[in-house]
C-alpha cells in the first residue's frame, strides 16, 4: 500500500515537472485570434476590392455620358442613352443581379463647386443641354456577405459600398481662323442658354442656313452685337499673324470652348489673307501663289473677269452682266432679295437662283441640283453653298459664265490643290454678346456657344472688311479635321 503510494506521488510529480505541450494552449488561443484577423483581412480586402471595382464602373459610365455633352439639343438624351446601353461592368462579388455596376441616378450640371471639397449640392444643375457641360453618375449600391461571423461579436454579417462620378467635356478645335462671331440669331432679352439654343436650332434648319448674314468687324467704337466679328488671342499668334492665320489652309490656332479671349482692336488688311481663298493675292499675300499652304478653293468662282494665263491675277469684278438685285449685282454668288431679319443685316434667304444658274452655267446646258426632290429655281432655292458644292461634285467648277470667268484657280501656281480643307468654308467661335455683355476691352475666358462653320460667298473688294457669309453648320465631334473632344473626370 505505501508502494503504491509512492508510485502515484512520484507519477504525480513527474506530471507536474513535464513541460511538454505546454505552449498549446496559447497557440490554441492565438490560432483562434490569427484566424479571425485573417478572415477580417480576406473581408476587408473584398470589400476594398468591390468598391474599388464600382468607383471604375462609374467612372466609366460617367465618361461615357459626358463624351456626349456637346451642347446640341439632344445631348442630355444621347449621354443616358451611353450610360444605360454603352457600357455593362461587372464586378466580382455581387451576385445575381447585384453582379452588374447599376445607375442609380444621373445628374446634369452646368458649373461645378469652386473647389472639391465643397458638395456636390453647391453645383449649379443644367438648365437645357446648350448649359450642360458635366454629369455625375451615382451607382446602385452592392451588399457584400462577409466571411467572418461577425454576427458572434454583435457585429453586420453584410457590408454595403457604392459609387459616383462626375466627368465633363469641353470642345477643342485646332488649324482654324483666330474669329469669332457674335451670334447672329441671338435676339434682344434672350438669356445665354435660349441663345445658344436658338444658334443650334438655326444651324440645323436648311431655310435659315441659306439667309445671307452680313458680318461686320467691329472696330472697337460701339458694343458688340449680333452679326459683328474680331478676332481672338491664341498661343503664340503674334498680332502680325492674324491675316496669316485668316488665309492659311492650317493655321495652327486652337481654340477651348469653355474659354477664348478677345484681341481687341481693328484689323485693316483682312482682305489679303480672305481673300486668298479665292485665288486672289495681294499685300502681304503676294509672295504666296506657289506655297501650298496658302492654296484657294477648288471653285473660286466669283464674278470677275479678265484673268487669263497672261494676266491671272488682274481679274476685276465684272460690270457688264449683272447677276442679280439689289444691288445691281455682277459679282459671284447673289445676294439675298430681301434682308428683313438682324436690323437689315440679315437676309431672308430668297435669292436669283435662277439667272446665277443662266449665266455661269446655261451655255453648257447644265441640270441644276435639286432641293427637296424638285430642281432648284427662285421659288425653291438651294443655299449658296450647295450650288457651290454641286459645282465641284459635278464637275462644273470649268464652265464658263457670259464674261468668260470659271472656278478653276488661275493664280494660284502651287503644286497642291486639295479640297481638305475646304477653303471657303471659314471655323469661327461664335460668341453670344450681347447675354456674356461683351464690351471694347481684351475680355479673357468667354464661354463659346458652338464653333460655327460660315461659307465665304464674296470675295473682300477694296478697303472693305465686311463679310458675306452662308452658316454651313456646326462643328461637331465628326468633324475630326478640326475636333478634339477633351473629356475627363473632376470627382
Amino acid at each position: 500500500m505505501v508502494q503504491l503510494i509512492e508510485k502515484l506521488a512520484q507519477s504525480a510529480a513527474a506530471l507536474w515537472s513535464d513541460t511538454r505541450g505546454m505552449i498549446l494552449p496559447y497557440v490554441t488561443i492565438l490560432l483562434v485570434v490569427i484566424m479571425g484577423v485573417a478572415v477580417l483581412a480576406l473581408d476587408g480586402a473584398r470589400y476594398m476590392s468591390l468598391q474599388t471595382q464600382l468607383q471604375n464602373g462609374a467612372d466609366a459610365l460617367a465618361l461615357a455620358g459626358a463624351a456626349e455633352l456637346d451642347r446640341l439639343p439632344d445631348s442630355q438624351s444621347r449621354a443616358i442613352n451611353a450610360i444605360h446601353t454603352l457600357l455593362s461592368n461587372s464586378t466580382l462579388f455581387g451576385g445575381g443581379a447585384d453582379r452588374r455596376v447599376q445607375v442609380a441616378s444621373i445628374q446634369f450640371y452646368s458649373r461645378l463647386p469652386e473647389t472639391d471639397v465643397r458638395p456636390m449640392s453647391d453645383a449649379t444643375p443644367a438648365a437645357d443641354p446648350a448649359s450642360t457641360r458635366f454629369v455625375a453618375v451615382t451607382v446602385r449600391p452592392v451588399t457584400l456577405a462577409t466571411i467572418l461571423p461577425a454576427g458572434l461579436f454583435g457585429g453586420a454579417a453584410l457590408v454595403t459600398t457604392g459609387a459616383s462620378a462626375v466627368a465633363g467635356f469641353d470642345q477643342i478645335v485646332c488649324n482654324v481662323t483666330p474669329l469669332f462671331v457674335c451670334n447672329p440669331f441671338e435676339d434682344e432679352g434672350m438669356s445665354y442658354d435660349q441663345a445658344t439654343q436658338a444658334l443650334q436650332e438655326a444651324a440645323a434648319d436648311p431655310s435659315r442656313q441659306r439667309r445671307l448674314i452680313l458680318l461686320r468687324q467691329n472696330g472697337g467704337t460701339a458694343q458688340y452685337g449680333p452679326g459683328d466679328y474680331g478676332f481672338l488671342e491664341a498661343e503664340g499668334l503674334a498680332p502680325s499673324s492674324v491675316v496669316d492665320a485668316l488665309a492659311q489652309a492650317r493655321s495652327g490656332v486652337c481654340l477651348r470652348q469653355n474659354g477664348v479671349t478677345i484681341r481687341p482692336g481693328f484689323v485693316a488688311s483682312v482682305r489679303d489673307g480672305v481673300n486668298v481663298r479665292f485665288d486672289m493675292y495681294s499685300g502681304s499675300m503676294t509672295g504666296n501663289r506657289t506655297n501650298a499652304g496658302y492654296r484657294p478653293s477648288l471653285n473660286v468662282r466669283k464674278g470677275y473677269v479678265g484673268g487669263g494665263s497672261a494676266n491671272s491675277c488682274s481679274a476685276q469684278p465684272a460690270t457688264s452682266w449683272p447677276i442679280g438685285v439689289p444691288p445691281n449685282q455682277a459679282t459671284g454668288l447673289p445676294l439675298d432679295l430681301q434682308w428683313p431679319n438682324m436690323e437689315g443685316r440679315m437676309g431672308n434667304g430668297s435669292w436669283d437662283f435662277a439667272t446665277y444658274w443662266r449665266v455661269n452655267h446655261g451655255g453648257a446646258g447644265r441640270a441644276e441640283p435639286m432641293v427637296n426632290g424638285e430642281p432648284a429655281n427662285n421659288g425653291n432655292p438651294p443655299s449658296r453653298y450647295s450650288v457651290y458644292r454641286y459645282e465641284i461634285d459635278q464637275g462644273m467648277v470649268g464652265d464658263r459664265s457670259i464674261g468668260g470667268e470659271s472656278g478653276a484657280p488661275v493664280c494660284y501656281g502651287g503644286a497642291v490643290l486639295s479640297d481638305a480643307p475646304d477653303r471657303r468654308v471659314l471655323q469661327a467661335a461664335v460668341l453670344n454678346c450681347r447675354s456674356l455683355g461683351i464690351g471694347l476691352d481684351a475680355q479673357p475666358d468667354l464661354p463659346v456657344a458652338a464653333f460655327g462653320k460660315f461659307f465665304l460667298t464674296l470675295p473682300l473688294a477694296p478697303s472693305q472688311t465686311n463679310l458675306f457669309v452662308e452658316t454651313v453648320g456646326l462643328i461637331n465631334p465628326a468633324d475630326r479635321m478640326f475636333n478634339f473632344d477633351m473629356v475627363q473626370l473632376y470627382r
